[in-house]
């Protein structure tokens, strides 16, 4: 579409032709991919599709081919081009460039933070064949607490469900593995937020390991079953909490009767797992209902689980259990950051992975380094976030730590990229981020980091790509069941982005959209002040004066009952300036009544109104007035707009600063090219010169 006009150059065939071939190449993509009716930009003076264009393109393209290779008696021009239309994509998936996409892409297990494919090694560990050493195997990282468990736990299931495999009698019980896989089955329901069923399949895991003779474990998934639930029913959560107090107790009696009646140093680690499990269940319930008590700090819930977190983090010391201290410093430091605690945050997760690191379990640290990372953030250390970052998203990989949020990971990853000034990092991360909110359904989030994006390639200069993401959202059914504010957002983003392009009437018309969607949001008039102000201006822009002058009233309309004083006084002062460019000569008077029209807002504005700068409004509209007056060659008034718009900003001290050297360099031209006065503009522009500097301007 930006390079529309070439279709109309023929003064150069051999450039023409690799344009048209080029041309050729996307079109047959999109219309291989099934997008043969998709409007696309062709030559002007018709409306086109792929398909259409795709046959028009081709048709020329094959002349200007023929004519080459017949003039030079070979074929050399002929076979690059068919050399080039037969070239396939170099990747069989779509890269993320941030635009939306529902290609599948690769899951955080199949895929470094680099986007390279990930080994078995990197990945915990091969997928036996052998069903026996399968579920060995899964055992072994089960009694590790390795991510890598859930992958091959899954693996057990499906080749029990489809008939793959049976089982052995040298696994031991088959009660025993129907325990394992339930137990299995509940985290995994867990993570999709369907607790009751997870609780279901715990109850059912604590039942066959009771009838095994496996207390320990029984009561571990009994405990497991209760923290697990989620309900804001207060009964029911009294219910929880008296049923945490049962199994904490019940751990307490079989601690007691195991050292009394002695056992082996296996048998003795595999029961202080357990009961560690039982602590650290007791200790997230308390944990979540203490969330539910913020933004307060103190309360039942609060105490309940310090002295939860305590207990917990003093018989892991005990026991030398690292990982489970761990688990109790991180519990409370994610509390400390909730309630805005920061330093007390800091600490305990700077202590949460020391213990990561003594217990030989470096996969438990992608999540505190995750938190850590969003308070470096806010402490604007986003060079030590992004460190913090890069290693969580690179051990979740390693270690095939699939329930990692590794989409959030990278949104926050862009963020600190942001702030580091690394925009080509910036880019890649939140289109990365994007891509994995949708593959995750997460569509919400995907379109709240795509506007992120978009404003950072705008903010780059890049405001062509942005406006391409900004299309992507609003494009497609996904785009209608979003978020009607963020998608909002998007829409004023791409309208001010196609408006920077000089694409003058596309803006308006996505104003205008975005104008009659927020008209119905009562709660919220003055963003149809805003998008009618800012469609009415577009609309000038692109030589629409009659739609102009329909959408002004609109905004003024609007102001009138959602007043934006600042932003009704720029489409004002915009129409003055766009009316004299339109208008030449006979532009002046409309021109001025415009400046009339913002005088009076500026006059009508409470003095006590928020948001809003008497001096820099009376300013601004001095200072068009001066410009528009200089632009009819009538400089000694001109001029004179342009003092009051120097005296109205010398109110605004140093905040007038900038928009009052403005004022002082556009009355050095006015007394300098427009009346003559040579040695007072330079004089002028003298004084002003040696006052920014001393104001630190550049």
């Amino acid at each position: 579409a930006e390079n529309r006009p070439l279709f109309e150059a023929t003064g150069a065939p051999l450039a023409r032709l690799g344009f048209l071939t080029g041309a050729e190449v996307l079109l047959a993509r999109l219309t291989e991919d099934g997008h043969a009716d998709t409007a696309v930009a062709g030559p002007p003076g018709r409306n086109w599709t792929a398909g259409e264009l795709l046959s028009h393109i081709r048709s020329e393209a094959d002349r200007l081919t023929t004519a080459f290779d017949t003039r030079n008696a070979t074929t050399a021009v002929g076979d690059r081009r068919r050399a080039r239309l037969a070239q396939r994509p170099l990747l069989p998936e779509p890269l993320p460039l941030g635009l939306r996409t529902s290609h599948t892409r690769l899951s955080a297990a199949q895929a470094t933070p680099d986007g390279a494919p990930v080994t078995a090694a990197s990945a915990g560990s091969e997928v036996p064949q052998d069903f026996v050493a399968l579920v060995r195997e899964a055992r072994r990282l089960t009694a590790a607490g390795h991510p890598g468990e859930h992958r091959l736990w899954s693996r057990i299931e499906e080749r029990l469900t489809d008939g793959s495999a049976a089982h052995d009698d040298v696994l031991g019980p088959e009660d025993l593995l129907q325990a394992e896989i339930a137990d299995q089955r509940a985290y995994r329901l867990a993570t999709t937020d369907r607790n009751a069923e997870s609780s279901g399949e715990l109850q059912r895991a604590a039942e066959l390991y009771e009838g095994l003779g496996m207390p320990w474990h029984a009561l571990s998934a009994r405990s497991r079953s209760l923290a697990w639930l989620s309900t804001n029913d207060e009964a029911e959560r009294d219910a929880i909490r008296a049923g945490l107090d049962e199994t904490l107790a019940e751990a307490a009696r079989l601690m007691t009767q195991a050292t009394t009646e002695g056992e082996d140093a296996e048998g003795r680690a595999e029961r202080e797992l357990e009961y560690l499990t039982v602590l650290y269940s007791a200790t997230f319930g308390a944990y979540q209902d203490a969330v539910r008590e913020l933004p307060e700090a103190a309360g039942s819930a609060a105490d309940r689980f310090e002295e939860r977190a305590a207990t917990l983090r003093a018989e892991a010391e005990r026991l030398s259990v690292p990982h489970h201290v761990a688990n109790a410093l991180q519990f409370a430091a994610d509390l400390a950051a909730r309630r805005g605690d920061t330093a007390r945050a800091e600490d305990g997760l700077l202590a949460t992975l020391a213990a990561v690191d003594a217990s030989g379990r470096p996969w438990r640290g992608s999540r505190p380094r995750a938190l850590l990372a969003q308070l470096m953030l806010g402490k604007d250390e986003p060079a030590r976030a992004v460190e913090l970052l890069h290693q969580a998203l690179a051990d979740a990989a390693r270690y095939d730590d699939t329930d990692f949020a590794v989409a959030p990971t990278y949104a926050l990853l862009g963020h600190a990229a942001s702030h580091l000034g690394d925009v080509t990092g910036a880019v890649r991360h939140l289109s990365e981020a994007a891509a994995r909110f949708d593959q995750d359904g997460d569509h919400d989030e995907a379109t709240d980091v795509r506007i992120q994006l978009a404003d950072v390639l705008a903010r780059s200069g890049r405001q062509a790509d942005a406006v391409a993401v900004l299309e992507s959202v609003l494009a497609g059914e996904s785009a209608a069941a979003g978020d009607a504010r963020a998608l909002a957002q998007a829409r004023l983003s791409l309208a001010r982005g196609l408006r920077d392009l000089g694409e003058y009437l596309p803006a308006a018309e996505e104003f205008l959209r975005l104008a009659d969607i927020v008209a119905a949001w009562e709660d919220d008039g003055e963003v149809l002040t805003l998008v009618a102000a800012e469609a009415a201006t577009a609309l000038a822009m692109a030589d629409r004066w009659d739609a102009a002058a329909t959408a002004y009233g609109r905004a003024v309309t609007a102001h009138a009952d959602a007043p934006n004083p600042s932003l009704i006084i720029h489409m004002m002062c915009e129409f003055a300036r766009l009316t004299m460019l339109a208008r030449e000569a006979d532009g002046l008077d409309p021109a001025l009544d415009h400046l009339t029209q913002a005088d009076a807002v500026c006059a009508a504005v409470p003095k006590d109104a928020e948001d809003f700068a008497p001096w820099y409004g009376r300013g601004t509209v001095h200072y068009r007035r001066a410009r528009v007056l200089a632009e009819a060659e009538r400089f000694e008034q001109a001029l004179a707009e342009a003092e009051a718009a120097i005296a109205a900003h010398e109110e605004g001290a140093e905040h007038g600063e900038v928009p009052r050297a403005e004022a002082v360099r556009i009355a050095a031209l006015i007394e300098g090219n427009g009346l003559a006065r040579f040695q007072e503009a330079i004089a002028r522009l003298t004084a002003a010169a040696a006052r920014c500097r001393q104001a630190g301007l550049q």
